[in-house]
């Protein structure tokens, strides 16, 4: 029986307005590169999950900074080379640049609050399991989420990030929960589906751009509307 439901933060529970990549195909366009907005939800997926990885390996904000380049050019390279751009170093640093100077929002999917609302009606535990390297009341208090979350765990606390078993482990502790008492929902393939699997959660995948229809092993929602059937048939 399904006693809690937890979340990923970014690109599950909040986005970015403009999106990621609206900013990018504008960016590209001011250097003279054609390419269409849609294009990129792949690329800069594939790149997601290439960043994660390497943030699981070592926080990436904790790296020197030619390392942290090293690891941000790679992830502008993976996104070019998918829209057949040719990735200079010169474009590459251009684009790194541009993209500091940048300035959006953190919002709310339209899917969250209705959502939320229905899982504490419901009586269901409410959790977020987060990679931050910072303190995120802020940016709970100002969307509305903190009046839903009842357990936060974030990397910063625990000192370790998603898939590394502990993080999950120091939710469902914190919790009061067991692992197969609560379903995980969460955007990245590696890191939140199969991390929470590797727990024993129940893991659900979010793909809201359908990044991963190919997928045959997992559980894939595209909106967090599906998930009332999900609890039910868990």
């Amino acid at each position: 029986m399904i006693k809690g439901v937890f979340f990923d933060l970014y690109n599950t529970l909040i986005g970015y307005q403009p999106s990621r990549e609206e900013m990018t195909q504008k960016l590209l366009s001011e250097m003279g590169y054609t390419t269409i907005e849609d294009n990129l939800y792949l690329p800069m997926n594939k790149a997601d999950e290439y960043f994660y990885q390497q943030n699981a390996q070592s926080p990436i904000s904790l790296r020197e900074k030619a390392e942290q380049m090293a690891v941000w050019s790679h992830y502008y390279r993976i996104i070019l080379e998918a829209i057949d751009i040719e990735a200079s170093p010169e474009l590459i640093t251009n684009l790194i640049g541009r993209w500091k100077n940048l300035k959006w929002e953190m919002t709310l999917y339209q899917d969250v609050i209705p959502c939320l609302k229905n899982l504490k009606n419901r009586s269901l535990k409410i959790g977020l399991i987060s990679n931050a390297d910072k303190d995120m009341s802020e940016l709970f208090n100002k969307t509305g989420l903190d009046a839903y979350l009842e357990t936060v765990v974030i990397s910063q606390d625990v000192g370790v990030t998603k898939p590394n078993p502990l993080i999950f482990q120091a939710a469902l502790e914190k919790s009061g929960l067991a692992a197969k008492e609560v379903l995980y929902i969460g955007d990245q393939y590696q890191v939140d589906y199969i991390g929470a699997m590797n727990v024993g959660l129940n893991p659900i995948l979010l793909d809201r751009r359908n990044c991963y229809i190919d997928l045959s092993d997992c559980r894939r929602i595209t909106g967090l509307d599906e998930l009332e059937y999900c609890i039910d048939n868990t």
